[in-house]
């Protein structure tokens, strides 16, 4: 549900001053540099703020999956991304002890069609340093040392004041403020909206190591026996890996020691691997909580990634999640510059509604997942082992692992954006079917705006594209013998939104003008 002052704070969105900046954004994590390149790349001018001093050098979040490589697809870095990282070929799972073992191959799933059919193991820090390159390419820089103070909407602007190195402070007045600083975020305390956590009653230690036992550098490891969760996850770099156990939550205490020793001796018992534990370059411990908060959007002020989220590591979707949101909202603002303030609006509350559902699905899965895995009811905990290793030889529990886990079937079909429409496919993502003279249709789309897709028999010439009826919308004709694989579930005519997701699809040009409940006409952004 929009919040209430979504629109009453929208008086005008062509205000009669000019401020700063369109946009905003408050934190350069994986999150914050991607709203800021996505925002430029759609032609707003751009700030970005973060309160550390320098870009951290710990791993962090460790997997990308396919459909945030197919969003750095769209940005241009997805090889750059590849290059750094590794694919994650299998997962070995080993609950209830060595005779219950099963060997999970990912790449043999059924991905359906995408370019990325694959977990891929990169450090944060690496995901981070090609997204600020390519932030600095289009002309923006991250400013360190340069926290948030407050932050106050004035209906046709943001007033966000933040301090510098030297003490100073600095007013910087944007259109559009987006916060994504994290779990504790400054811009959702000023902006009143509200994040309850809950605890999920587990502790984690995480350690990036390296060792001496000879494990298959591209396969991962589940261990669940009489002890907790142990997850063993491979890295890029040539044996070092991401250490991931549960373990008793201290009563008052100390945090537990987490060292070569400690690792070495947890291993040991959980996974009867002599490990070999050195040179531990980052550990963590923490307290698992989750969370979702009650709007992503007051006024002029949004929230994307952990600043509007958190979870269970598991999984591995909180950074792709955050990626996603970016994506999502990037080019709806660049395109409510161009609307009447009724339909723009409309258009921006559309974030919410569609990328709220999708985290708070994904809260709850990890939820229900991190709640059977680290049970410490005795029962129960032997039940999971007793049950688990029968429900992971399914193949449908292992498919889920590929297109269901690489975020490929998320869809809007609720989104305000896709009710008015009489198509069943509107807000799905658009289907990627390889072409016969190579790529995929993903690779025709415009990088910057709305698409059509005009689909035809051999012998059909294409429609002019340069015709009033299209809106000046980039058009990508094609015909049946240009398929190397079907074109399910779309109409003779389909728009596609700058995000890679149905807008409508029909017969004929006239009847998506008539359902869309914000006109594309002037959204085109570009035709490159």
């Amino acid at each position: 549900m929009p919040h209430p002052d979504s629109s009453a704070s929208l008086p005008d969105s062509r205000p009669a001053f000019t401020p700063d900046v369109d946009v905003l954004v408050v934190g350069a994590g994986p999150t914050g540099l991607t709203a800021a390149a996505e925002a430029r790349r759609h032609g707003l001018r751009v700030r970005i703020v973060e309160r550390r001093p320098s870009r951290s050098q710990f791993s962090k979040a460790l997997v990308v999956h396919a459909r945030t490589l197919e969003v750095f697809a769209a940005m241009g870095i997805a090889d750059a991304v590849i290059a750094q990282g590794a694919r994650f070929t299998a997962l070995n799972a080993q609950i209830g002890g060595p005779r219950h073992h099963t060997r999970v191959d990912l790449l043999q799933q059924p991905w359906g069609d995408t370019d990325y059919p694959y977990w891929l193991s990169i450090p944060q820090y690496a995901t981070e340093q090609i997204l600020e390159r390519h932030l600095v390419s289009l002309g923006v820089e991250v400013e360190w040392s340069t926290p948030l103070h407050t932050i106050t909407d004035r209906g046709d602007h943001v007033d966000a004041i933040v301090e510098r190195a030297d003490g100073s402070t600095e007013t910087i007045r944007s259109r559009w403020l987006i916060g994504c600083d994290g779990s504790r975020s400054p811009v959702r305390d000023q902006a009143g909206l509200r994040l309850d956590r809950t605890d999920a009653g587990a502790t984690f230690v995480l350690a990036d190591v390296k060792t001496t036992a000879a494990l298959k550098q591209d396969e991962g490891h589940m261990f669940l026996g009489r002890e907790q969760l142990l997850l063993i996850v491979p890295m890029p770099e040539p044996d070092r890996w991401r250490i991931i156990a549960h373990v008793p939550t201290p009563a008052g205490g100390p945090p537990l020691t987490v060292d070569a020793a400690s690792l070495d001796d947890l291993i040991r018992r959980r996974a009867g691997i002599e490990f070999g534990s050195h040179d531990v370059v980052w550990q963590s411990q923490f307290d698992l909580s989750q969370g979702l908060v009650d709007h992503y959007r007051k006024g002029r002020v949004f929230l994307a990634g952990d600043a509007a989220h958190v979870h269970s590591p598991v999984g591995g979707q909180g950074l792709n999640t955050g990626v996603q949101e970016a994506h999502n909202l990037a080019w709806k603002l660049a395109a409510a510059e161009r609307l009447e303030p009724g339909p723009a609006s409309r258009l921006l509350d559309s974030y919410e509604a569609e990328r709220r559902p999708v985290a708070q699905a994904m809260v709850k899965g990890t939820v229900r997942a991190t709640r059977v895995l680290t049970t410490t009811n005795p029962v129960l905990h032997r039940a999971v082992r007793a049950v688990a290793p029968h429900v992971i030889a399914r193949r449908r529990v292992q498919a889920r692992l590929g297109r269901g886990v690489g975020m490929l079937d998320i869809g809007y079909p609720d989104s305000p954006l896709a009710r008015t429409t009489t198509s069943r496919a509107a807000g799905r993502r658009l289907p990627n079917p390889r072409l016969a003279l190579g790529g995929r249709l993903h690779d025709r789309l415009s990088r910057n705006g709305y698409t059509w897709i005009v689909t035809g028999r051999a012998d059909e010439q294409a429609p002019d594209a340069a015709a009033a009826e299209w809106g000046d919308v980039r058009m990508v004709h094609l015909n049946h013998q240009d398929l190397a694989e079907p074109l399910h579930g779309l109409g003779r005519v389909t728009l596609v939104r700058p995000d890679g997701h149905v807008a409508a699809t029909a017969t004929t040009v006239g009847a998506i003008w008539a359902q869309l409940p914000v006109p594309a006409r002037p959204l085109s952004l570009s035709r490159t």
